[in-house]
């Protein structure tokens, strides 16, 4: 999987945008969440955050990946965060339970943020977690209003870069951090190799580690934290690409089988990729100067 949310540049949403196009159609949603909490054996009259967390956390590395972030931005229950590309809002409502802060989560995609916003209603988080949805190059949010930003693996469905971290600059507070991870390039990642990513998983640039620190810089930030996840991502996207072959039958039901077989056939090219050390993946944290 790409991402747990997904944001773009453009002035309008619609079907023809392939990120908007990929998420609407992606294998965890809000239907099989709530398949999957029915299973549990979960009432969904009375759920608590923490019955969410096995099934909403649709990024790598789990609800530590999530602390790993948290850590580097010493979160409290005075942070107020912004949640980047939220998608279905596991993180946003993560943070709230654990740092007891207040989270805004933005997202592109309107059926992501409508899922996000009924499970985190579900969850009786609502008064510490919303939802908009929004352009992560353009937010419509107040300047300087957030003391902290969080993304995970989300950045690589964004083209314009340098206008993401601006539009991030503005919003946080001076001294608010940012941390996020992400996919990285390496230089043996081919031009071909990157348009079939396009194509399977809307992967729009995928960026470099020296290429993250330069635009970090460049927008305003003092860069603080770069770590090459790639050696732990070998293992946590092999087990994912198992856990996306087992919803092969909710995936048919709600979007087809040709969805789903096209969806299987691109992560395993990304997998492989990263096998084969084309692709990796990296944390970073900056400070806004």
């Amino acid at each position: 999987m790409a991402g747990k949310g997904s944001m773009s540049t453009g002035s309008s949403v619609s079907d023809e945008n392939p990120v908007v196009s990929f998420f609407d159609e992606h294998p965890i949603n809000e239907g099989e969440i709530l398949s999957k909490l029915k299973d549990a054996g979960k009432d969904l009259d009375h759920l608590a955050p923490e019955d969410l967390f096995p099934f909403d956390q649709d990024h790598y590395g789990a609800l530590e990946a999530t602390d790993a972030l948290a850590a580097l931005l010493g979160l409290n229950a005075a942070s107020k965060v912004l949640d980047v590309c939220s998608g279905m809002g596991g993180t946003s409502r993560y943070l709230a339970w654990k740092y007891g802060c207040r989270v805004v989560g933005a997202d592109l995609t309107a059926t992501r943020v409508a899922g996000a916003v009924n499970l985190t209603a579900m969850a009786g988080l609502a008064d510490r977690v919303s939802y908009v949805q929004a352009d992560a190059c353009a937010l419509e949010l107040r300047g300087e209003s957030f003391d902290a930003a969080v993304g995970q693996e989300s950045f690589l469905h964004i083209p314009d870069k340098a206008a993401l971290l601006a539009s991030l600059h503005r919003v946080l507070k001076p001294g608010g951090g940012l941390a996020f991870t992400d996919w990285i390039a390496f230089p043996q990642l081919s031009d071909g190799e990157r348009r079939q990513l396009r194509e399977g998983i809307a992967a729009q640039h995928i960026a470099g580690m020296e290429e993250y620190r330069a635009l970090l810089n460049g927008a305003g930030f003092r860069v603080t934290h770069g770590e090459d996840l790639s050696a732990q991502w070998k293992v946590i996207l092999r087990e994912r690409l198992e856990m996306f072959k087992s919803l092969e039958a909710e995936t048919v039901r709600r979007f087809g089988r040709e969805r789903h077989e096209k969806y299987i056939g691109a992560y395993t090219f990304f997998v492989d990729l990263i096998d084969n050390g084309r692709l990796g993946g990296g944390r970073f944290h900056a400070v806004k100067l």
